[in-house]
């Protein structure tokens, strides 16, 4: 799912997400790019969450309980995923602002991304919409 991320073309949420993020803190955006101190800040479909949202798709879809349940939990999750992605960039530019690793920052904002993908599926999903209290009533 990842490859196929990467092959789509996302060019107007990219544009999107670096006009949100880089405007809100007063950064010069054209296009895609943000500039940071002289730095360029390319936002392509790495940064979009679209990975994140397949990865919280893959553990929700599977499962056995009604679809239109799946459906509105995998809804309501894109829509917050997307929303935290946004505060994400957001925290990323103002990392490079300072002068901290963005390369680091990046990275271990991904996994954060990712422990509330399971985060979400198990606390909100399991527990809340799926109604289920144990991982393996669902599988």
């Amino acid at each position: 799912m990842d490859y196929l991320i990467h092959l789509i073309d996302f060019s107007f949420y990219n544009s999107f997400l670096a006009f949100i993020t880089g405007s809100y803190l007063g950064f010069f955006v054209t296009g895609n790019i943000i500039l940071v101190n002289g730095s360029k800040f390319i936002i392509d479909n790495a940064c979009t969450g679209f990975v994140s949202i397949a990865m919280l798709a893959g553990i929700t879809f599977p499962l056995k309980t009604d679809f239109l349940i799946k459906l509105k939990f995998f809804i309501f999750s894109t829509l917050l995923l997307l929303i935290i992605n946004i505060f994400r960039i957001i925290f990323i530019l103002i990392s490079g602002l300072i002068g901290f690793n963005v390369e680091l920052i990046h990275v271990l904002t991904w996994f954060i991304m990712s422990g509330i993908v399971l985060w979400l599926w198990l606390n909100i999903g399991l527990k809340k919409m799926f109604n289920k209290k144990e991982i393996i009533d669902l599988i």
